[in-house]
């Protein structure tokens, strides 16, 4: 492979003052804006228009861009009762365009207690100019965790929402028994949105507060990427794949770096399906057998990693993101050089076997949410919000031969 270097270009870097819905974001005087809300998430459609989806006091909003992707539209309000939502760099609202231009949403809705929700659920039939009622879509009726939903949409319709579920832990406790962590529960509608099926369950002892990744396969199905609970509190991560009907791959342990921890690390990991039987994965860990990013092939016939690399040892650096597009696979991830966080990228052209030396794709001084990168055909974008400056959508460039 010819390696390159990989810079990002800032179409919204400093957003101007009209880019702001209020006269400063963090005044308490500011209105609705990508830039103003919290933890938003970016997705293209068909025709390659920006949608964003983002929380702010207490509502989803969603805003598109066009062409130039720095003009926002003004935002439209998802869910008008405003409530308690779950935003962290784990948990966000989510959104996915269906092939028919549906528009789909889901967040988390906070109840009373720690760590317990619902998972909430709402579409737009018409453009996204307006939104259906939302809909509680876990179905046990308890008040516990259903928290760290992942939203996916097929190529043919279907909607996809799994879940970080709780039902087993209140069951066992009733029970007078032990249940470590929590599992992982999935519902899917086949009619685009009107109706969702009853809430299946993927596996049991799931770590409580990590995000699921998925990814749809070639075949039509989705796996699911996510950390697992293995032995005594070795927080290691798990595959299983779904389909409209059942899982039909079961639950199996795809990392083993011996990370044993009494809590959630809250770092997700990330997927892409990379052709029949293969999925590129990428992750962070503190494991007694390897710690930081890792990337890595894995084949769920035999349960096999290859191609397996550390992507970053520093003791800063996590959150991995990872996109594939004809050609390439890009990994990104955020590290904290002691006075700055930086997005850094490494990027392959044959099919992860190598892959170029990392570059340094943005940069702020002050806080920021997780970075993740989104594809549009053939281009990658990085979307990355910070206090600094607002949501920042940056397409990836190469400069071929820089990094010889």
């Amino acid at each position: 492979m010819k390696a390159s270097a990989l810079v990002a270009l800032a179409l919204a870097v400093a957003p101007s003052a009209d880019a702001f819905a209020g006269p400063d974001c963090e005044s308490g005087q500011a209105t609705p804006s990508v830039h103003c809300g919290r933890t938003p998430s970016a997705a293209f459609d068909s025709d390659g228009k920006l949608w964003i989806a983002f929380e702010f006091a207490g509502r989803v909003y969603v805003s598109t861009a066009a062409d130039d992707l720095g003009a926002f539209s003004v935002p439209v309000v998802v869910n008008e009762d405003a409530e308690e939502i779950d935003v962290n760099g784990e948990n966000r609202p989510k959104i996915a365009i269906g092939p028919g231009g549906e528009v789909y949403v889901s967040w988390t809705r906070k109840l009373p207690g720690g760590f317990n929700g619902d998972i909430r659920f709402s579409r737009s039939s018409d453009g996204g100019s307006s939104f259906e009622p939302a809909r509680t879509i876990n179905d046990d009726g308890l008040v516990t965790g259903h928290r760290f939903e992942t939203l996916l949409v097929d190529a043919g319709g279907n909607v996809y929402l799994a879940w970080i579920d709780k039902r087993e832990l209140v069951a066992a406790k009733a029970a007078g028994e032990e249940y470590v962590g929590a599992a992982v529960y999935y519902s899917v509608s086949t009619d685009r949105g009107k109706t969702f099926v009853a809430n299946r369950k993927v596996s049991s002892h799931s770590c409580e507060c990590c995000r699921i990744a998925a990814s749809e396969t070639p075949g039509g199905k989705v796996a699911l990427f996510y950390r697992g609970i293995f032995g005594d509190n070795i927080r290691d991560h798990a595959f299983a794949v779904i389909d409209t009907e059942s899982v039909t791959t079961p639950m199996r342990r795809a990392t083993d770096d011996d990370w044993y921890i009494e809590g959630c690390p809250h770092h997700g990991p990330a997927i892409s399906s990379a052709g029949e039987n293969a999925f590129d994965l990428a992750w962070f860990t503190n494991g007694r057998k390897r710690s930081g990013v890792y990337y890595a092939r894995f084949n769920p016939d035999d349960g096999q990693l290859t191609q397996l690399i550390p992507v970053s040892t520093a003791a800063s650096a996590g959150h991995p993101t990872l996109v594939r597009v004809p050609g390439r696979v890009l990994l990104a991830w955020k590290e904290f050089t002691g006075a700055r966080t930086e997005v850094r990228l490494i990027e392959s052209d044959d099919d992860g076997r190598s892959w170029s030396g990392p570059a340094t794709i943005a940069t702020t001084a002050r806080d920021s949410d997780h970075p993740f990168l989104v594809a549009r055909d053939n281009d990658v974008f990085l979307s990355w919000h910070s206090l600094d400056d607002g949501l920042r959508i940056m397409p990836v460039v190469e400069r071929p031969g820089a990094l010889e």
